[in-house]
């Protein structure tokens, strides 16, 4: 599902991809077992997203924790930064994950792994 929904937590997060900013992009927590979500996630919408990963494609993709955010490294070499504070609660500043990153009609999303999900919804249960 893409846009807002129940159980879609809004996270006024910046976006770049490869250093240019995408303005109009949506960065939201998504809570399992709201708008068919199976495990919570990160989905990150803008339309320039779907040529990154294309939609229904699923890849590993190395995560970092970086200063106030996470950077997404892609298999294709792209760099999406998601700049939001509370992202260091799942990896601070450093720390490195490999986890899926898959594509979807309205941009991506990052399925962490069991010890990320915990603190992703910390993060929630913060911004609710």
């Amino acid at each position: 599902m893409t846009g807002q929904a129940v159980g879609k937590l809004p996270l006024t997060a910046k976006v770049h991809l490869n250093e240019e900013e995408l303005y109009d992009a949506h960065v939201y927590v998504h809570i399992k077992g709201y708008a068919r979500a199976t495990v919570t996630h990160l989905d990150i919408e803008h339309p320039e997203l779907t040529s990154v990963i294309l939609p229904k494609t699923r890849t590993f993709s190395w995560v970092v924790g970086i200063e106030n955010g996470i950077l997404i490294i892609t298999e294709k070499g792209d760099r999406l930064k998601i700049i939001h504070p509370l992202l260091n609660k799942v990896l601070q500043c450093g720390e490195k994950t490999r986890t899926l990153v898959g594509g979807k009609f309205s941009g991506i999303f990052v399925g962490f792994r069991k010890r990320e999900i915990s603190k992703l919804e910390e993060i929630a249960e913060y911004i609710k």
